[in-house]
């Protein structure tokens, strides 16, 4: 993966005013964002370059000093004030190459999208890849979690806080931390994000999910009454792509409004198909409808004793054929011991590395 989240740099503020701290650092916990604090220009010298965003109070740009010409002039500068801001102010601030002059409280949530973005690391989204059964039964959910759990685990392309982040789409799909074996994980689910409004943190989000071995999930609580709404739904997205790697996301074949805000933003949609002549048909539609979202669909084949050929299937359904994936009893028990796609020699394992070796240089561009 191309970038660590881990070791983001922080916000950096700079400020010797108890109120402009005060009023900085309360936007920062509401985004559950630990910046750094300086209290004068010249021991915030180190950090400068680094920061992804720097916010400076009125009161150390009030005009030239000393410290002024050993700091290069850089992007993504903010200076924050308590009233209209003198001459001398937007002196300095141009010459430090401040973009804005914010006026605290009037300009809070201005100064609140900008901390967000930065520290979620604006400008590096995470690649969708999504996974749609065409009919089901498919296994398009276990494909799902062994691609996830595959480029967790790739060498270079985790971390201990979990780059790639596996999202069920599917409120009837039993969930995926099932399939994981860890839905004893404690975590945020999908129930408990149905109240949220708004503009979410990606780095909040990333700190609430259950995770294990570099692998985040966003799953459902089984019972649960509570589903998010398409806003919601949309808003979760954005937010963990700012702040992972890579997403791969398992949708309903209904493909529902919310399924279909997530295979709008996906870079690839992968549909498994059964390679008999029912499962095709049903894929028919499925194919027909995701084409309306998604516009880069790759076809994976199911193969059992006796099905039809998997080049017959792709021609029919006029996809790419990325690779097969046999039936195979023993994933199921796997699944029932609580390992799931991890299984040593299951033949899901084995399709979710091959995907995994085909998408990733692709992903990588």
């Amino acid at each position: 993966m191309p970038f660590s989240y881990a070791s983001a740099p922080r916000p950096l503020i700079v400020t010797g005013s108890e109120e402009h701290l005060d009023a900085v650092l309360r936007l920062c916990a509401a985004a559950a964002i630990e910046p750094l604090v300086c209290a004068e220009l010249a021991t915030a010298r180190p950090h400068w370059p680094a920061a992804p965003l720097v916010v400076l109070g009125d009161d150390v740009v009030a005009g030239p000093g000393p410290d002024l010409p050993v700091l290069e002039r850089r992007r993504d500068v903010v200076v924050v004030v308590r009233d209209d801001p003198r001459p001398a102010v937007w002196t300095t601030a141009l010459a430090l190459g401040a973009e804005q002059v914010l006026v605290l409280p009037r300009d809070d949530d201005a100064l609140a999208q900008l901390l967000a973005d930065r520290a979620d690391g604006s400008g590096r989204t995470a690649p969708v890849v999504a996974f749609v059964g065409g009919s089901g039964g498919a296994g398009a959910s276990s494909l799902a979690a062994s691609v996830a759990r595959t480029a967790a685990r790739a060498p270079g392309g985790r971390d201990a806080d979990g780059d790639v982040l596996l999202v069920d789409g599917d409120p009837l799909g039993g969930g995926l931390d099932l399939l994981l074996g860890d839905e004893a994980r404690p975590g945020l689910r999908w129930n408990d994000l149905a109240a949220t409004h708004g503009r979410l943190s990606g780095t909040a989000l990333r700190r609430s999910l259950p995770r294990a071995d570099g692998l985040a999930v966003l799953s459902w609580e089984r019972g649960a009454r509570d589903v998010p709404s398409d806003e919601v739904v949309a808003a979760v997205l954005t937010a963990v792509r700012r702040a992972h790697a890579l997403v791969v996301a398992d949708l309903p074949r209904h493909l529902d409004a919310a399924a279909a805000e997530v295979a709008a933003r996906a870079a690839v949609s992968v549909v498994v198909v059964s390679d008999d002549v029912r499962g095709v048909a049903a894929a028919t539609s499925v194919v027909r409808r995701l084409t309306g979202w998604s516009s880069d669909i790759r076809l994976v084949v199911r193969r059992r004793r006796g099905g039809l050929p998997p080049a017959l299937v792709a021609e029919t359904l006029a996809l790419p054929l990325l690779t097969t994936m046999s039936e195979d009893s023993r994933f199921r028990r796997a699944v029932e011991d609580g390992v799931g796609p991890v299984a040593r020699r299951s033949s899901v394992r084995a399709a979710g590395r091959s995907v995994w070796s085909l998408l990733a240089p692709e992903l990588a561009r």
